[in-house]
């Protein structure tokens, strides 16, 4: 455990003396942001990866365990030094020329490839059913659907001082202790030393930043997280390492997985960058980048701790994690105003109420149809009494107009398949859709209105078939009769 301890303090020494040279250097190539007015550098990430490195090489030459948990790494995961190495360099080309997404992507996908067929991959997958042997090609899609989601997670989570980096140390040594238990000394040595190095770069990244991760750091911090956790599933028990590393990165992940549902709804692109993602619905609501980051960190420390109630799984400790996933899905969807997933709900409901709604649309395509049978006004009126006896709106309304003549003007109120005579007051509370026709050949005219009350529960029915189905049957059929005589 003395290891793991001088590695972590070593690790975040270096990590505080290392940082002001990494911005100093991406000053000079060109490695800043420009959006705040004064030049931010972007080179966190290449602090992190030489703290970490130099932690573990300096102790591996004074202290036998470390030197020799290094030395067994290069002959197990070397791929992932490899995919670590092309995905900072991508990271650091892309902080300094901007890259596109498609290009950044590509990569991504190509190391998660070449990482699957170098062993570091998922062979199993745990289900609330069972453990699910995935197969090859299976295998193959969610060994890459996974390095490149969690590297992309932790990349979306940078949009505000701190909260990438945060989350990263909270997910680090949550990954830590469960290594530790496992009996996984390799793993639990990379993310303590990781942590550690993150860790000495927060103070410089807490707002105000002086200094920003840059796509290396938040692609590093991904990487490693995603790749490790994969490691890590070689050893123990299929539920604990696969279920602790998707708890533990439960602040990325479901930024990553809302942001997804939040722009396929609405169409718009997946890879498409936005402002609202969690930490900027954050910002909106009024709070500084301190608090933002603050609740970021609570709820990353949260998922951290609900992730270890895995390392002895039971049904009452998968429950606590549900019941606690599911209640910040609904405080987010709530208080941050995720609209999207309003409209997802409304369709639900709708959905639930479909047979009802899809009887009245029949019941307005049948109405449509008999309107081409009818040969006398009174018969037009009575298929639409009868059409609205039982519809959703509050107040159906037909007037008829001569010559445009205000005292030729007649209004009837359709209610429970009944006509009645009578002027139909428009009320402040309500809103209508109008329907104008024409009657006969005299000049004669005519309006179908209907009106519904605000604040009812979601209106089922379909309005738009009502315009463009009924309104040309109805117009066809009053312009062959006679407006009713005075």
């Amino acid at each position: 455990m003395r290891s793991y301890l001088f590695t972590f303090l070593l690790a975040t020494a270096l990590g505080l003396g290392l940082t002001p040279l990494a911005a100093r250097a991406g000053l000079r190539v060109g490695a800043v942001d420009r959006t705040k007015g004064t030049p931010i550098p972007r080179s966190g990430g290449v602090a992190i990866l030489l703290s970490t490195a130099l932690a573990l090489l300096l102790l591996g030459l004074v202290w036998d365990p470390v030197r020799s948990l290094v030395r067994f790494s290069g002959q197990t995961i070397a791929p992932i030094y490899a995919g670590a190495a092309i995905v900072v360099g991508l990271g650091v080309v892309d902080d300094i020329i901007r890259l596109k997404a498609l290009p950044k992507l590509l990569v991504e996908v190509g190391v998660a490839v070449g990482l699957y067929f170098a062993g570091v991959r998922a062979s199993t997958v745990w289900l609330p059913f069972g453990i699910v042997e995935l197969g090859q090609a299976f295998g193959l899609v969610f060994t890459v659907a996974w390095i490149v989601g969690i590297t992309n997670a932790f990349n979306l989570l940078d949009g505000i001082d701190g909260a990438a980096a945060g989350s990263g140390i909270f997910a680090l040594l949550a990954m830590f202790g469960a290594s530790v238990s496992l009996g996984q000394p390799l793993v639990a040595l990379l993310a303590v030393a990781l942590a550690g190095s993150t860790l000495g770069f927060l103070p410089f990244n807490f707002p105000p930043a002086r200094v920003y991760l840059g796509d290396a750091g938040s692609l590093l911090l991904g990487f490693t997280l995603a790749t490790l956790a994969l490691a890590g599933a070689t050893k123990g028990p299929a539920i604990v390492a696969i279920a602790i590393p998707i708890v533990a990165f439960g602040v990325p992940v479901l930024d990553t997985l809302i942001a997804v549902v939040r722009r396929g709804v609405r169409g718009a692109p997946i890879f498409k960058g936005d402002r609202e993602h969690l930490h900027h619905r954050l910002l909106d609501l009024g709070l500084t980048n301190r608090q933002a980051a603050a609740i970021l960190y609570v709820v990353s420390a949260a998922f951290a701790l609900a992730s270890m109630l895995f390392l002895n799984p039971n049904v009452r400790g998968m429950a606590v994690v549900l019941t606690m996933v599911g209640t910040i899905v609904w405080l987010a969807v709530r208080h941050l105003r995720l609209h999207e997933f309003f409209e997802l709900a409304r369709i639900a409901r709708r959905g639930m109420s479909s047979p009802r709604a899809i009887s009245f649309n029949v019941q307005v395509r049948r109405a449509a149809d008999d309107l081409a049978a009818t040969q006398s006004w009174d018969q037009i009126v009575d298929l639409l009494a009868g059409l609205f006896a039982e519809s959703e709106f509050d107040v159906v309304r037909l007037v008829v107009q001569k010559h445009g003549a205000t005292s030729e003007r007649r209004e009837y109120r359709l209610e429970d398949g009944l006509i009645h005579e009578r002027k139909v007051a428009i009320q402040p509370d309500e809103w209508g859709v109008h329907l104008p026709f024409a009657i006969g050949t005299d000049g004669a005219r005519g309006e179908l209105a209907v009106f519904r009350r605000y604040g009812r529960s979601p209106l089922l029915t379909d309005v738009n078939l009502i315009v463009e189905s009924l309104r040309p049957s109805l117009s066809k059929a009053a312009g062959r009769v006679t407006a009713p005589a005075d």
